[in-house]
């Protein structure tokens, strides 16, 4: 097929070119007068082709730059411009033969701003990927979190606290284990911060959200030309990457079986064999699990292995649900306001005692994160200074009314007998410390909000 030469275009072809539809093409010679005019400008400046020819360009469009680029020589590409109120994009070019300039082209690419705003936005987040890969390449994985983000004061949480800081300084691998929501992985970097290894990496793998038939690369990595579509220099897996760190196998509980021996061999040999590589590489190596399941009762139903999970289970530490601390919960609203309320804007700063009631009664079986969430949703919803019952979830107002409705207050009840002692308590609390708030808490050995609650709830503010 012959290759079309410049004077071979039939004429009818070039003219296709300068009047398509997509490009608004206005060519001026050097002294600005317009020598081309596409049917295209016509819905960007109100002005048919056949007006257009001979004029000046500035007699057509006052605020046009194009003839400056004319005598300038000096290309304008990607400008915004105001065509009749509307804003384009244009590019302008110089024309020129022999080394001179002998005109000038302009082109309204893009007619609508909003496309070139979204093409601007694509390039933004191609360039923020770009960066969070780099960063993934050249900076070591890292944990964010110490035992100081633990919040909580119950005696539960303390002891879970105090086991896991003793467990930090050993080599031993520690399981995790406790409900969605508890914190598991905050221990875990916690865990890792503590310990002599947290200045090298901290690897995250989440077990569940693998595809099984991509776990073995993941974990273990491959060679070169492994597969097809396989990186030609290979790729490290996860417990390479986690040399001389910590390796965080999360919802371990849902590896699949027929991974299982594989990990069980590199948890004992402390070596990994990449997929399709005959040479296994030592690595070094410290493992912390964590589980929403009961192993256990998996071993027994033939869906995780015994030798696997007494390998984990070398120390397990259990996580107490928000249900068996919610004398911490005051502690951790006062947090998660404090946290959320510059994120979402929020004018709200306190909760009223009804919520707090609601919050002490409720079972909360998301645990903390849930209750993250309840506070972030009520945040967005509140326009008011207080966060009252009508912005909380339905299904946990709910729950409260029912709880008070299977318990009612009367005379002969332990709760009102016990209410009139909580009530006599505070009194006598507060005549010792003269009404000081702060240091009544501190004599009851409880939070401020806490108390504060107690007394709105007794009638005593």
């Amino acid at each position: 097929m012959e290759h079309l030469s410049y004077t071979s275009i039939p004429p009818e072809l070039l003219q296709a070119v300068l009047d398509n539809p997509y490009e608004g093409m206005v060519i001026i010679d050097r002294d600005g007068i317009v020598r081309h005019f596409s049917r295209a400008n016509e819905a960007i400046y109100g002005i048919s082709p056949e007006k257009a020819l001979g004029q000046h360009i500035l007699q057509l469009v006052p605020n046009s730059r194009l003839h400056i680029v004319a005598h300038s020589g000096k290309a304008e590409i990607g400008e915004t411009f105001n065509a009749r109120g509307k804003q384009v994009v244009v590019s302008r070019y110089p024309i020129k033969k022999d080394g001179k300039i002998i005109g000038a082209v302009g082109k309204a690419i893009l007619h609508n701003l909003r496309v070139f705003e979204d093409l601007k936005e694509k390039i933004r987040q191609l360039q923020k990927t770009v960066k969070r890969y780099e960063q993934d390449i050249t900076e070591p994985y890292k944990a964010r979190y110490t035992f100081d983000n633990v919040i909580g004061a119950s005696s539960l949480l303390q002891h879970a606290k105090e086991l896991a800081r003793r467990l930090a300084a050993t080599e031993s691998a520690v399981l995790l284990i406790g409900e969605s929501g508890t914190g598991k992985e905050l221990f875990a970097h916690a865990l890792h911060q503590a310990s002599s290894r947290r200045s090298h990496p901290f690897v995250r793998v989440n077990c569940a959200s693998i595809p099984s038939e991509l776990f073995e690369s993941e974990l273990f990595g491959y060679a070169p030309g492994a597969f097809t579509g396989a990186s030609r220099s290979g790729k490290p897996g996860k417990f390479e990457l986690a040399d001389k760190g910590s390796i965080f196998l999360d919802e371990i509980g849902e590896l699949p079986l027929s991974m299982q021996a594989k990990l069980l061999r590199v948890l004992q040999e402390k070596e990994v064999e990449r997929l399709g590589d005959r040479k296994p590489k030592i690595v070094d190596f410290r493992v912390v699990a964590a589980t929403n399941k009961d192993l256990e009762e998996r071993v027994k139903e033939g869906y995780f292995r015994a030798d696997l999970y007494y390998r984990l289970n070398v120390v397990s530490l259990r996580l107490p649900a928000l249900r068996e601390m919610k004398e911490d919960i005051p502690l951790l609203v006062d947090h998660f306001m404090a946290k959320l309320q510059p994120q979402v804007l929020s004018a709200a700063s306190e909760i009223s005692p009804e919520v707090m009631a609601a919050f002490l009664s409720y079972r909360w079986p998301g645990n903390v994160r849930e209750l993250e969430n309840v506070i972030e949703r009520a945040l967005n919803l509140c326009t008011g200074r207080r966060i009252g019952l009508n912005h909380l979830p339905e299904g946990l107002v709910r729950g409260r009314l029912t709880s008070e409705e299977k318990a009612p207050e009367t005379a002969s009840s332990l709760q009102y007998r016990v209410k009139n002692v909580e009530r006599e308590q505070l009194l006598e609390v507060l005549t010792k410390t003269k009404g000081n708030k702060a240091k009544a808490a501190r004599m009851l050995n409880i939070h401020r909000t806490t108390l504060y609650y107690k007394l709105r709830k007794h009638n005593l503010v």
